[in-house]
């Protein structure tokens, strides 16, 4: 029953995620665990998350900021001080136990926009903790994936919505790019070094045709950028 919770808590997860990676949000990853008890021997309900990059953290706080599910309250936005790390802030969506995925992005917008404002302070209860576990598994079950032999593991779902997020996201920049006008961004050569290494990095980790372009276009500016005129060859008589 534990593992299958997780489970089923995990897709659930996933599906928000997949909601908040639609609009635009860095979505990073998600979690999810079984009833458990903690170090102090008290007993804890299925819970869920959904982690952020950094730079949304630091947005937000500087210190740790993520989406929070359980099985009694629903989902909060939590953040903590970068000094101590300790929570100094929940904010409690309100939607209901299981609230649609893009309820909870809405939330997360309401969020950025005004965290004194969104949702509210107080954890609701919508269900008794350790009670009524085949009910909450049975609605679980319409966030299962439509093709479970593919995706059984959430990890697994979640990292195929995360790569396609990408993908995507990176098609629709370079499409628009052929009318943009031209940014002028001043980089050492250390540092484009580092950007080509990392684009070949996640061309090796996860093969894609448009990381590939744009690492060779790149790749390309930068060569006739460091070109010198002693390295050029002059044209030919005639030419």
């Amino acid at each position: 029953m534990s593992a299958e919770l997780s489970r089923r808590a995990g897709h659930y997860a996933a599906a928000v995620a997949e909601s908040l990676l639609e609009a635009g949000l860095p979505v990073t990853g998600i979690q999810s665990c079984g009833p458990w008890h903690d170090a102090d021997g008290e007993y804890l309900d299925v819970e869920a998350g959904i982690s952020f990059t950094q730079a949304f953290q630091d947005r937000h706080g500087g210190g740790d900021c993520g989406l929070h599910w359980t099985g009694t309250s629903g989902w909060c936005l939590y953040t903590a001080s970068q000094q101590d790390r300790y929570l100094s802030g929940d904010r409690w969506s309100g939607a209901g136990l299981l609230p649609g995925p893009r309820l909870v992005a809405d939330f997360v917008d309401a969020f950025r926009l005004d965290p004194a404002g969104a949702g509210s302070s107080d954890q609701p209860s919508h269900r008794r903790e350790g009670q009524d576990f085949s009910l909450l598994l049975d609605a679980l079950a319409p966030y299962l994936p439509a093709q479970p032999c593919l995706f059984e593991d959430p990890q697994i779902r979640f990292a195929d919505l995360h790569r396609h997020a990408y993908d995507n996201r990176v098609r629709r920049a370079l499409i628009s790019s052929a009318s943009d006008p031209l940014t002028h961004l001043s980089l050492r050569q250390g540092e484009l070094a580092a950007l080509l290494h990392l684009l070949e990095y996640a061309e090796s980790s996860n093969p894609s045709a448009l990381t590939r372009q744009l690492a060779a276009d790149l790749t390309a500016r930068a060569d006739r950028q460091t070109r010198t005129p002693e390295t050029v060859r002059p044209p030919r008589p005639g030419r």
